[in-house]
């Protein structure tokens, strides 16, 4: 199992950095509650330091599609990335309310496309 994020020798502040650039901007009053936001944010709310760790885009490619590819996989096209990582996001918002239902989850473009197609077919081959 991997980790989402890069923990190992991070520490709090620059964990918050790598968060805000998989699943945008803090809500506001995070932000300003936030110690050292001024010193890692830009005015965009983006942070100014993103050479100290992989972006989620790199992550992704480091450790879900090349393994694929090393192990005999196809890649994911482009368009079922994008409803991945649209979906992981949703399922990670910083506000609660704002996550989808566990329904929600299951008729997302990425399930109703990929996911659900390729545990059927996996189950008709398993019979």
């Amino acid at each position: 199992m991997r980790r989402l994020f890069e923990g190992f020798l991070t520490n709090e502040d620059d964990m918050t950095c790598q968060q805000i650039d998989a699943l945008g901007p803090l809500p506001a009053e995070w932000e300003e509650a936030w110690a050292a936001h001024r010193n890692k944010l830009a005015e965009d709310g983006q942070p100014f330091k993103r050479a100290q760790y992989l972006p989620w885009d790199d992550l992704f490619e480091r450790r879900v599609r090349r393994p694929r590819i090393e192990e005999g996989m196809s890649p994911l096209e482009p368009s079922e990335r994008d409803a991945l990582f649209a979906m992981l996001r949703s399922m990670l918002s910083f506000r609660p309310e704002h996550r989808p239902s566990a329904q929600q989850v299951l008729e997302s473009e990425w399930t109703v496309k990929w996911a659900l197609p390729e545990y059927e077919r996996i189950g008709k081959t398993q019979q």
